[in-house]
């Protein structure tokens, strides 16, 4: 169980993330010793001449023959301990001090007089000279074993408190990734309300917000079709009631033209909803072209205008855009339909009117009659949706027209928007992006 949880985490983003951070480190320090051992040893040339001079200088002032009690003056002021032996004497500072064949010496440096050596952690120095030799113990360098120890274990706990927190850190900045790795799960069961926290300012933020309205825009999708299995079976249910019905009766004239208005009517249901879907599912095959706008509205307009109450089209000049003409030339012949359906004999003619509002090239088609109430405006362009609850088919369609005008403006990558009031009219916008 151990081992599984441990290979699971050494594969994961963190443990990759604290893994890079250790080598960086570790290769900043290896660069940092480098450098300082390279700045040692072309340092150590002056280094030793000092030392040199120091210990030729210290020697001199011991003075000939020279003073014990000087050395221990010395030793007071320095921690050097000092042993001599010469013609004219010898006495010692340094505590059992290790006969010289026991000490391993070497010479220092450039120096011909003076020399190194080590004796079980003990450091010294040998220098002949013409009044002696002398023996120099550096008491600052006994290695306490203890303090050395002790410092060791706080360079570890240092590190690993460093360590801890960087992985805590990286865990905490790499939070959203658990958090879309559970949201995936969640959608991958069908929960799509899961919501992702979307509590953080950076990438990852936005990550989780996009994901958020992938899962919301699917949700809606899925609820639209089943909306839209609902409504056709609702829709469908009276023709074929109807259907029915009639062929109980024997067959005559009248009863076959009521079947064939029944059959008829569910063809151009059918027709209206299949289109529908393939615009949903087709948006990339639209046959945009590059085209005049303005002169196709006005064709349209103008066969409008012997209807009650009429179309009038405020010209504007040309205005060239890419645009499915089929696909606009529906939208438009739908709401102007739409406009002169719901408008009395004593309305105004409805209204067109182009103009560019960047980025959006904009249509307005206005009509001052009957209007609708502002609660239901969010459902006008919903599927079957229809503000006559009788659902009587002498006000005309199913309720597909406007749901397909929205459908081929999002596929124009464009949108349309609904404004009205009752007995006040309706203003329909239609936008399409300028190129």
């Amino acid at each position: 169980m151990i081992l599984k949880y441990f290979t699971r985490s050494i594969h994961s983003v963190q443990a990759k993330l604290i893994i890079i951070s250790l080598i960086t480190w570790i290769c900043i320090v290896l660069v940092a010793g480098s450098l300082f051992v390279v700045h040692r040893l072309t340092s150590v040339t002056p280094f030793h001449t000092n030392a040199i001079q120091y210990f030729t200088y210290v020697i001199n002032d011991l003075g000939s023959p020279p003073d014990i009690e000087r050395a221990r003056t010395i030793f007071g002021q320095t921690g050097l301990k000092i042993a001599f032996q010469g013609d004219t004497g010898s006495w010692s500072l340094i505590e059992a001090l290790p006969e010289n064949n026991k000490i391993r010496y070497r010479l220092f440096s450039n120096s011909k007089t003076i020399y190194f050596g080590r004796y079980h952690g003990r450091h010294f120095l040998k220098s002949t000279h013409e009044k002696g030799t002398f023996v120099f113990e550096f008491s600052g360098y006994d290695k306490n074993k203890t303090h050395y120890l002790w410092l060791l274990l706080i360079l570890l706990i240092s590190l690993s408190l460093v360590l801890g927190g960087a992985y805590f850190a990286v865990k905490k900045v790499l939070a959203p990734i658990n958090w879309l790795h559970e949201g995936v799960k969640e959608v991958g069961r069908g929960n799509l309300l899961h919501i992702v926290p979307e509590n953080r300012k950076d990438e990852f933020g936005k990550l989780a917000a996009a994901f958020n309205a992938m899962t919301r825009r699917l949700h809606q999708m899925l609820e639209f079709k089943h909306q839209l299995l609902r409504d056709v079976s609702h829709e469908l249910r009276s023709p074929l009631t109807r259907v029915k019905v009639a062929l109980e009766f024997p067959s005559d004239d009248q009863m076959k033209k009521s079947i064939s208005g029944d059959i008829l009517e569910m063809e151009t249901m059918v027709t209206a909803i299949l289109e529908n879907a393939r615009l949903h599912h087709d948006q990339a095959n639209l046959e945009k072209q590059s085209s005049d706008l303005a002169a196709v509205v006005k064709d349209i307009a103008v066969s409008f205008e012997s209807r009650t109450p009429g179309v009038v089209f405020f010209e504007h000049g040309p205005v060239i855009c890419e645009f499915d003409r089929a696909r606009i030339k529906t939208v438009v012949v739908n709401i102007l339909e739409n406009a002169i359906k719901y408008s009395t004999r004593d309305s105004d003619p409805v209204t067109i009117c182009l103009d560019r509002h960047p980025p959006w090239i904009t249509v307005k088609i206005t009509d001052t009659g009957i209007g609708m109430d502002k609660t239901k405006l969010h459902r006008v362009l919903e599927p079957f949706y229809r503000l006559d609850k009788s659902r009587s088919k002498q006000t005309g369609g199913y309720g597909l027209g406007l749901s397909l005008c929205k459908t081929i403006m999002d596929a124009h990558n464009g949108k349309i928007q609904i404004d009205s009031a009752p007995g006040k009219g309706t203003v329909v916008s239609l936008f399409l992006p300028l190129p």
